[in-house]
């Protein structure tokens, strides 16, 4: 088999496919998985063939861990080294873009990494998987050489995975980046690339899946209770990320414990609303707005989505003696990314 991509013609080899679970490898109503083998198939893999194929775990990918991804990122690091020239990650839409951002923080960009799911279950009439993951399969080689870091290849579209999000629990155009559109798109074998993302700050260092520290998400709402904030004085939470309502702000009662708990670790500021700055220059002035937050002490995220910024915490956490003023450091290119002077 060959893809034709811009004229280039690549022939099949030095791809690694690891298979994590999902619903594209789900039967309607049963616990036990389809089989792995007839999707291959009906994607035009040959299972033996010169894809190398890796069933790393069976699991809905709410039920991911950290550790099982850290240890998939070593992998992945092993075999490029070892001359594999590109990478497929199966698993469930429901925290695929989380993996994806979390393999871009641990693994090079100028790995080809593709990841990619279904939205229907395997013996669905009309299954996506099987020409998703074909998809996949074109998109892997295609961009090879390109430094586009982890994508995602889902309904003909390719996502970077700093901006996507699953914004529709069902339907098949399921994947969106808002506000910023699709990488490129895949028709027919055909890989047409429509934009690049900003090269991003990293990879950083593989942490230890055993010591990993804890990192909370609270999503602030009309009227949260301050006591929602009080729950993460625990000196287990090692740091906190704050998805504020609009461009960060919260209500006023979450002010003070909020400033209190960044004077003791680290406490990320998000907008909740998954696009568009945090109002770190000051708009909006008073109690419990983002830019009197960040003037005492809390991190400002920029545009990074809570989710994904809670991954980022964890990761810089995880590095030697990392301190609140080494992540505020650390997160200060990503809340600045494509930012112009003017």
């Amino acid at each position: 088999m060959s893809v034709l991509w811009y004229g280039q013609e690549f022939h099949m080899g030095g791809i690694s496919l690891f298979i994590l679970g999902g619903t594209i490898l789900s039967i309607a109503g049963k616990a036990s998985p389809a089989d792995s083998a007839a999707l291959l198939r009906q994607a035009g893999i040959d299972p033996v063939g010169p894809i190398s194929v890796s069933r790393w775990c069976n699991v809905g990918s709410q039920n991911l861990r950290l550790p099982d991804l850290i240890a998939l990122a070593a992998e992945i690091g092993r075999q490029a080294a070892a001359g594999t020239q590109g990478f497929i990650v199966i698993q469930g839409t429901d925290t695929m873009e989380e993996t994806g951002f979390l393999l871009s923080l641990l693994v090079p960009a100028d790995i080809p990494l593709v990841l990619t799911g279904a939205m229907r279950t395997a013996d669905a009439p009309g299954a996506d998987g099987p020409g998703n993951l074909n998809d996949a399969l074109c998109a892997v080689r295609a961009l090879r050489g390109l430094s586009l870091g982890p994508v995602i290849c889902m309904n003909g579209e390719l996502h970077g995975v700093r901006h996507v999000r699953k914004v529709d629990a069902g339907r098949i155009g399921a994947f969106a980046s808002p506000g910023i559109g699709p990488l490129g798109t895949v028709v027919t074998g055909r890989v047409r690339l429509l934009q690049r993302p900003l090269p991003q700050p990293g990879p950083y260092a593989l942490p230890d899946p055993a010591s990993l520290p804890r990192v909370a998400l609270v999503t602030v709402g009309l009227d949260s209770d301050p006591l929602l904030i009080e729950a993460f004085a625990n000196p287990q939470w090692r740091g906190l990320v704050v998805e504020g309502v609009g461009s960060g702000h919260v209500p006023q009662p979450l002010a003070a414990p909020l400033i209190r708990l960044a004077s003791q670790r680290p406490v990320i500021l998000v907008s909740r609303c998954g696009g568009g700055d945090t109002d770190a220059d000051g708009t909006y002035q008073g109690e419990g707005t983002a830019a009197q937050l960040i003037a005492n002490g809390l991190i400002d995220g920029g545009p990074l989505q809570g989710r994904k910024a809670r991954l980022l915490l964890t990761i810089l956490l995880a590095q030697a003696a990392a301190g609140t003023a080494d992540v505020r450091a650390a997160v200060a290119p990503w809340a600045s990314l494509g930012l112009l002077a003017g």
